[in-house]
Order: C-alpha cells, then structure tokens, then sequence
C-alpha cells in the first residue's frame, strides 16, 4: 500500500524510518490503534508508542487519549501550511501525493471518517470485527458483503456474541453463524430501498461493536462509501434496540 519512494519523501521531511511507515498507513487508513498499526507495518511492538509519540509531538498525528487510544492523522492542509511557514522545501508534490492516499480529508462528526476506497473499507470493518471485546451488531441486506466477511465473522463469534441481522430469510443460507431477522424498525430504517428513493442512499451494511464505534457501508446511486464513527454517541441505543427487536431465522 505505501510505497518505497513516498517513504523516502516522507523522511526527506524530517521523518525517520518508522514514522514515515506509521504515518503512511495511518493516512490510509484514517484511524487504528497502535495493534491495528503494528499489525499493517510490522514494526516491533516496543517501537510502535515511541514512534507515535513522536508523531504527535511534532504534529503529524492526534490521539484520542482513551484506552485503547485511538491514532489519526492530523489535517494535511494545516500540517503543510505549518511546513511551507517553516521553509521547508519541495513538499508539493508530497502534498498531493498524501492528499490522493487519504482521498478526502475527514470532516469531523462525533470523530467521523469517511471511508472513500475498497482498501480502506474492508479493513476498517475487519479490525473493527477483531478488535471487539463483547458485542457485535452486524446488519447487511447484501449476499457479497456477507460472503466476503463470512470468515471474519465466524472468528468474531468465537470471541464475543454476533448478532448477524438480514432482510431477507434467503440470505441465511450465507450467513456463517446464527442469524436474525429484524422487526418492522429495523425493516422501514436500514433495509427498505423505497425509503431512500428520493435520494438513490441505500444501507449496505452496518457494523456496531461494543455499543462505541460504527462503521456504515452506503451505496449511492452505484457508489460506495463508509462512514467510521467513534465513539458512536448512538451506537448504545441502537444496539439495545436492535437485540430487543430482532428473532432468529
């Protein structure tokens, strides 16, 4: 995912080998805990809290400070605007080549990320499904979403309890664990398309772990993005209603 020559213009900024790979991956992937960062870089355990340290002290990345602490990177326009005041030269083109690994800078909401790439949406939604310590809520109306994270899902309900949501009893037949079908809220909400056609918004899919984080798979007129939200000021109600409202298949 990052490449030989974006490290080497990272370090030419001042970055050492391991902050220019933490800081990389981190742009990718918009927000991870220091596992989730160790797990994609490889980068020894002991090193990872000392190079993220040092990220945040020389403002290149924001933690949320809780625990496990959260890591993102800070926004790239105020981060090069500080540079360029700086002097430091030659950092358009390093400027674009970020902005296009991030896509989009993130517009903050409840700590939202939008998730614009296919990369970025499938592991977020696998650590998300990994690192969950109780509870998952897994809503998805879409036979490729569930094949896709059958896997992950089954290894997720050796851990913590699943609660695999669908509309359509015939998707069962693809669901690797125990699954359920919601009451008539979570059908008007999450899976009727008629709900949304004024605007062409389908829910693919809808992930909520530990009543905290959240991630959302929306489908707009055949484009899909995901939308990361932690911590989820809603994600306790909707997690006690679904359980309430849901029967198995």
């Amino acid at each position: 995912m990052i490449d030989e020559s974006l490290l080497l213009d990272l370090k030419s900024i001042g970055m050492s080998e391991y902050e220019a790979k933490v800081y990389g991956i981190l742009t990718a992937l918009r927000v991870a805990d220091a596992r989730e960062i160790h797990e994609h870089t490889k980068i020894p355990r002991g090193r990872i809290y000392e190079t993220l340290a040092s990220l945040v002290q020389k403002g290149f990345v924001v933690s949320s400070g809780k625990s496990p602490a959260m890591y993102s990177p800070v926004d790239l326009t105020l981060i090069f605007e500080r540079l360029k005041r700086e002097s430091v030269s030659s950092l358009d083109q390093l400027y674009v080549r970020l902005k296009n690994l991030e896509t989009e800078s993130p517009e903050p909401l409840m700590q939202g990320y939008k998730l614009s790439t296919e990369w970025t949406r499938d592991n977020q939604i696998r650590m998300v499904l990994r690192r969950a310590k109780s509870e998952i809520i897994f809503l998805c109306n879409d036979k490729e979403f569930l094949k896709k994270y059958s896997i992950d899902i089954a290894r997720a309900a050796k851990r913590v309890y699943v609660y695999l949501i669908m509309g359509k009893k015939e998707l069962a037949e693809f669901a690797p664990v125990k699954c359920y079908m919601g009451g008539n809220d979570i059908e008007s909400s999450f899976f009727r398309r008629e709900m949304s056609e004024d605007s062409g918004l389908v829910i693919k899919l809808l992930l909520i772990a530990d009543s905290r984080e959240s991630i959302s798979i929306l489908e707009d007129n055949g484009i899909l993005t995901g939308i990361f939200i932690f911590p989820d000021i809603n994600a306790r109600y909707l997690s006690k209603k679904f359980i309430q409202e849901i029967q198995p298949v």
